[in-house]
């Protein structure tokens, strides 16, 4: 499956993914409590990279109690799709999960290369295998036991923990979606201010606020798109490198940015929090496309379509539920 998701940026010192940014955290150092925003970066840390190291993944939005939003591609193996030789048949796909399936088991495999036979003339020697246990060179189908979640910063002079991600709750690849959970006591050194979840649907013209960490940049970066979409629609990810049969849709709006600030939504901006002037949480950046007159579109999957599915599906956890049951007051 040729794929490149066009704002992913996964990297590890592993062979199986491609280096395309580091991230430019601060120096970890003891602080007093500090005030830091809901928005984060999300950071790939493997036993092959050294403490000291940290390599950019995507971004994601904290929802208090432990409870980590971000996209599909970043917290599952999406990023093995960047291979132009890999193809990952779509019944060994991890697109959905959820908090004790136990008809999942593929959550907690491995994908392992295999070495090349160069004595086989068949074509359909497999390049890799699914393996229930890690071996050398393989790759976890649940990358969120390989990522920290950092929140987000005015003052790039303070120094934030990075907290290790624990468990992945829900994942929907239609919805672009992951919900994942960390040790919120880890957290007792920041002062977050999470966003409530929007319920009122965005409208044509109005302006959002996108925060994300592009380029594996920290602090995140913010900037102001415009809405073009009266309502969600069914979007096919527009990446023009992947084979059309290959591509995959998910529920979206699509808004605008102006040419000048074009470059402050990209590849780590995948799972940024976009917001409406109320600053409540409205939706999740999930992918976009550059337009000829130098403008940019992000397109991203909205709160209203996925909220109340979530609220629907029951999710055993009751930190979760405590979220998704109290919405933000109507407006």
């Amino acid at each position: 499956m040729k794929r490149r998701l066009l704002f992913l940026a996964l990297s590890t010192a592993s062979s199986f993914l491609v280096l395309v940014g580091h991230t430019q955290t601060p120096p970890k150092k003891a602080v007093e409590v500090v005030e830091v925003d809901s928005a984060g970066i999300l950071e790939v840390q493997t036993d092959e990279l050294a403490q000291s190291q940290s390599l950019g993944s995507g971004s994601g939005v904290y929802l208090g109690n432990g409870i980590v939003l971000t996209n599909w591609h970043v917290a599952t193996y999406g990023a093995l799709l960047l291979w132009e030789e890999f193809d990952l048949p779509a019944n060994e796909q991890l697109l959905t999960y959820e908090l004790g399936d136990v008809n999942n088991a593929l959550a907690d495999s491995w994908i392992c290369r295999v070495g090349f036979n160069f004595d086989s003339t068949s074509t359909d020697d497999k390049i890799y295998e699914v393996s229930p246990t890690r071996k050398n060179g393989c790759v976890p189908y649940d990358l969120t036991q390989w990522l920290k979640f950092t929140p987000s910063t005015s003052d790039s002079s303070l120094s934030i923990n990075s907290i290790p991600l624990e468990q992945l709750l829900f994942v929907d690849r239609d919805l672009e979606l992951a919900i994942i959970k960390l040790d919120s006591d880890q957290l007792e050194e920041t002062s977050i201010k999470p966003p409530c979840l929007s319920t009122v649907p965005v409208k044509q013209g109005e302006s959002v606020t996108i925060q994300s960490h592009v380029s594996g940049i920290y602090p995140a970066v913010t900037v102001t798109a415009i809405v073009q979409d009266a309502e969600p629609q069914l979007l096919l990810d527009p990446d023009p490198r992947i084979p059309i049969e290959n591509r995959y849709s998910a529920m979206s709006i699509v808004t605008t940015i102006a040419a000048e600030q074009a470059d402050t939504v990209g590849p780590g901006s995948s799972g940024g929090p976009v917001f409406n002037k109320q600053g409540n949480l409205v939706g999740l950046v999930w992918t976009g496309q550059g337009l000829e007159d130098g403008r940019k579109e992000v397109w991203f999957t909205p709160t209203l379509s996925w909220l109340p599915l979530l609220q629907e599906a029951k999710i055993p956890d009751d930190d979760l539920r405590k979220i998704l049951d109290a919405p933000c007051p109507a407006q």
